[in-house]
């Protein structure tokens, strides 16, 4: 048995003691009693694993299995990984069931493992998931509400916050500056974290951090090659998963956005339909969450619960002056540029009001997204004089200072989850036109906005005629907009850990 474990050499030798120190983490939650140490680490890795594989097999808890597993190879396992073990855990004794999870782990180490990395198992604890925001300067849409929330969770609550490994197969600390992109957003100007690289692309390993008997909180949607090791995770590990329920919209409307997303999404649909609960930022949102979970028992499952944490609009204090009276008025549409934000019909009704006379600059504020026809029209209309301009990776005070100045703003989206540049408008008192049906419609129904059908160019353009010649209407709206309740990030923060974070009832088994 031990020539299969790591041989001489100074490389192999720190995997070796990497390999008993997980296996010796393993072993704490595992074993009623746990070996001496051996001379060295071969033999103490191979008497380590002899123990742990005959507690395991004896015991039958593939929850227990999946830390051994875990363990050994450096990496979560998949649910098909899970089930091959387990099954020849049935059936072979102790040495060829040793034998068999050597060479499997050997695989999994050189497909997902971080070989020379020691582990720390967390029992009870909450732990999310905020890879994409700790190595990434995005910030828009789902980045936002991450830096908006986890801080104040992290203020209020024990909470570990992970990212992956760089070869995707398990969780780990953040580093220092990691934590500033997600904690301390705008506040502090730090490295990125090369996602290429990662932190432990330098003489230190990364620690892996294993949660145990613990809930895992996904405020992201993670990246489709860690999705297999996830929906485990939820389904096998004894540990909850939980997660934010953002929309639908790639099997809702999959002819809406990149030909590519859809896959993705089903990926993490595999995560979602073995989470204990979803929370819908929209009702809107919470009910396509609810419409997936309500097909679960076709497959046996009782899917999530699924709840509705509504997203909240908390601005600056305004400061500085409206725009005057006297200047040509500004129109913005905030939002990533894709189809289904649709502004190629905003596009083409604002080119109509402008042959009819009227006066009026519209400015695209947004990032992301992929080349669309929009592209062509934009640059065609901006070289014919119209005044028009797009705006990328601007900073927040300067989209705050926009809508300030606008005298209205224009987001006619054919599906969203939510529409935030919506609720953002309207809380500093700017009037929105907006879609009238699904999340933007409940944001509307508050005051403040004009709602339209976004696919009827001709009632875009009429919506948008009349917001630029009566004053009367806007100043209506104006007032509509000042009078909407307040609900900050503090109040969806709280609500959203509730929900979230929650223990157990007693007597309830994880999902």
């Amino acid at each position: 048995m031990t020539s299969t474990l790591p041989q001489a050499g100074s490389a192999a030798t720190d995997v070796a003691r990497a390999l008993v120190q997980r296996l010796g983490a393993a072993a704490q939650q595992l074993l009623d009693q746990v070996p001496p140490p051996a001379p060295d680490p071969e033999q103490e890795a191979a008497q380590l694993l002899w123990h742990l594989v005959e507690t395991v097999r004896a015991s039958g808890d593939t929850q227990h299995l999946w830390l051994l597993l875990t363990a050994l190879s450096s990496a979560f396992p998949t649910g098909d990984e899970l089930v091959d073990a387990r099954r020849r855990l049935q059936l072979d004794d102790t040495g060829d069931a040793v034998a068999w999870l050597l060479e499997a782990a050997h695989s999994a180490v050189l497909n997902a493992g971080t070989p020379s990395a020691e582990m720390d198992v967390v029992v009870g604890a909450v732990v999310a998931d905020v890879d994409f925001c700790a190595t990434n300067e995005h910030h828009t849409g789902i980045q936002r509400v991450v830096r908006e929330t986890v801080p104040r969770w992290d203020r209020d609550h024990d909470l570990l916050l992970v990212a992956w490994t760089r070869s995707n197969g398990a969780l780990r600390q953040l580093d220092a500056h990691e934590r500033d992109l997600v904690l301390r957003w705008g506040q502090t100007r730090t490295t990125v974290s090369d996602p290429e690289l990662g932190t432990e692309a330098g003489t230190t390993p990364p620690r892996l951090l294993v949660p145990w008997r613990s809930t895992v909180i996904l405020p992201e949607n993670p990246e489709p090659a860690r999705c297999p090791a996830i929906a485990a995770l939820a389904e096998h590990s004894g540990n909850t998963v939980t997660a934010i329920g953002y929309d639908c919209i790639p099997i809702v409307s999959p002819e809406l956005i990149h030909p590519g997303l859809p896959d993705r999404f089903v990926h993490y649909l595999s995560v979602v339909k073995h989470a204990r609960v979803v929370a819908g930022i929209s009702a809107s949102a919470t009910e396509e969450f609810r419409g997936f979970s309500r097909m679960m028992p076709s497959q046996g499952l009782p899917g999530p619960e699924v709840v509705e944490v509504a997203l909240p609009v908390e601005v600056p204090v305004p400061t500085g002056s409206p725009a005057s009276p006297h200047e040509r008025p500004v129109v913005i549409s905030v939002g990533s540029f894709e189809p289904r934000k649709n502004q190629l019909a905003v596009l083409h009704a604002a080119e109509r009001l402008w042959r009819e006379g009227l006066r009026f600059e519209l400015k695209f504020i947004g990032g992301g997204g992929w080349r669309t026809e929009f592209d062509a029209s934009m640059n065609q209309l901006a070289a014919s004089g119209r005044p028009v301009s797009v705006a990328v990776r601007i900073s927040d005070e300067e989209l705050w200072g926009l809508y300030r100045r606008a005298r209205f703003t224009v987001f006619a989206s054919l599906h969203e989850g939510y529409g935030l540049p919506v609720a953002e408008s309207l809380a500093y008192g700017t009037p929105a036109l907006t879609t009238d049906y699904g999340s933007t419609a409940e944001i509307a129904a508050e005051g403040g906005a004009l709602t339209v059908d976004p696919r009827d160019d001709d009632a875009l353009a009429d919506a948008m005629r009349r917001l630029l010649t009566d004053d009367a209407l806007i100043t209506e709206l104006q007032q509509g907009a000042r009078s909407r309740p307040v609900r900050t990030w503090d109040d969806y923060a709280r609500e959203l850990w509730d929900a979230l974070a929650r223990p157990l009832p007693r007597g309830e088994q994880p999902r």
